[in-house]
């Protein structure tokens, strides 16, 4: 009996290691044998039933590809005979169904064509919130019956047309597995001496804001230090104040020199409003040559040296030249017309 107990245990011993290398022969032929299976036969494409004699159908697409979120137009057109009769009642966007796609809207036309045949046009507005490469269209179905003198129309059996639709392409800014919605943007570090062109920015528009705060500064120093009336109200002054001590008659010798005078300094004042100069000294010839420099017209400056010549003389001439009222009524035109000179 004590004999036989090794010969036991070497034996229990020997059937283990016989079945641990059974299942690791096991656990290796598995994938082997499904790597060599036969794969599964492809699902049969759905059946699509040929349209019925004296009937044809064509698609088309306005576009071959179109991005997520975008409209496209989806044409369907059946060409048939009279002896065919398609229900169209039924065929709104709320009926219709193109899922994935959306029916935004559906037009449906009937054309007579020749040979009392007629054609069908069914227009769809599809919008597209897919994503891939391409998505092929679902198939659209449209239902009709056959008109026959033996039955009436409203009780003729329906029979459907299958329309299988085309492929469009799908484009999308995403990429094909993206692991976020967003595209990965790689984000490059600012050199540390980038950072003396931003400070050099920084320190040239300070000096700029201070530059220009400094110049606005003395600008309005300069308005408050003008002095003076405003050139437009003291020429017009000036010319009402002429104008009112304009005699009406210029018989009297006094009055005559007495409107030259005051039409000589009149002037003077007025043209030296125009010119933003002082001209109460300047005689005939320098009052020219000044007008002339601030580019006067040639009428002004002609008057001007007119005037101003005939009342000096008046004035200072003493023969009796003054008393020409001929003369007097000359300058007073000419006064007129040199106090309309504006700015």
């Amino acid at each position: 009996m004590n004999g036989l107990y090794p010969l036991v245990r070497a034996l229990k011993l020997r059937a283990s290691m016989a079945l641990m290398g059974l299942m690791a022969l096991i656990c290796l032929a598995l994938p082997l044998a499904a790597q060599n299976a036969p794969a599964p036969p492809p699902k049969p494409a759905p059946t699509v039933v040929p349209p019925p004699p004296n009937m044809s159908f064509t698609t088309r697409l306005d576009r071959t590809a179109v991005w997520v979120g975008d409209q496209f137009h989806y044409l369907v057109m059946v060409d048939y005979s009279q002896d065919y009769e398609f229900v169209l009642d039924n065929l709104t966007k709320e009926t219709v169904n193109m899922d994935p796609f959306q029916v935004v809207d559906i037009t449906k036309n009937v054309v007579p064509q020749k040979n009392n045949g007629r054609r069908l046009f069914v227009d769809m507005t599809l919008a597209n919130f897919s994503t891939g490469e391409s998505l092929p269209l679902p198939q659209f179905t449209l239902y009709y019956f056959q008109k026959s003198k033996a039955v009436a129309v409203d009780q003729a059996a329906a029979e459907s047309l299958s329309i299988p639709g085309p492929t469009i392409g799908i484009r999308s800014t995403l990429l094909p597995k993206p692991n976020d919605i967003r595209d990965g943007v790689t984000l490059n570090s600012w050199n540390h001496p980038r950072w003396i062109f931003s400070a050099l920015a920084w320190i040239c528009g300070a000096i700029l804001l201070v530059g220009l705060g400094r110049e606005a500064q003395l600008f309005i120093r300069r308005m408050k230090a003008r002095k003076g009336p405003d050139r437009r109200k003291a020429m017009e002054a000036v010319r009402v104040r002429w104008t009112s001590g304009v005699p009406s008659e210029f018989t009297d010798p006094k009055t005559c020199l007495t409107f030259y005078d005051r039409s000589s300094q009149d002037m003077k004042e007025y043209i030296g409003y125009y010119m933003d100069t002082d001209t109460m000294g300047l005689t005939a010839d320098e009052m020219r040559d000044e007008l002339q420099r601030y580019g006067a017209k040639a009428d002004l400056t002609m008057r001007v040296t007119k005037v101003l010549d005939v009342c000096e003389k008046s004035r200072y001439s003493g023969n009796g030249a003054s008393a020409d009222s001929e003369a007097a009524r000359t300058v007073a035109q000419d006064m007129r017309e040199i106090l309309k000179a504006k700015l």
